[in-house]
């Protein structure tokens, strides 16, 4: 069994994606609106080849539009999720 060094690294971050409004199609009859969505992360790692991690995307759990494909096929982006590695 591999013994933890003193030395283990741990970190965090944070992300920040901005999108200004948009149009959803060519003939700009329908806008998304813009948004703002942080989202964050924390690590530790445990040995040279192995490191905890989990991820929030959305923090603070933002409803927005993540692209269209035409005005009336519009996708909405997710809501808060974790992500365990």
């Amino acid at each position: 069994m591999e013994q933890l060094s003193a030395h283990a690294q741990a970190g965090a971050g944070l992300g920040i994606l901005h999108r200004s409004d948009m149009f959803a199609a060519v003939d700009n009859t329908v806008t998304l609106p813009g948004y703002t969505r942080a989202d964050v992360a924390v690590f530790y790692s445990l040995t040279e080849r192995w490191r905890l991690q989990a991820n929030l995307e959305n923090l603070l759990d933002k409803q927005y539009y993540l692209n269209a494909d035409s005005n009336t096929n519009i996708s909405p982006g997710s809501p808060r999720r974790s992500v365990w590695d």
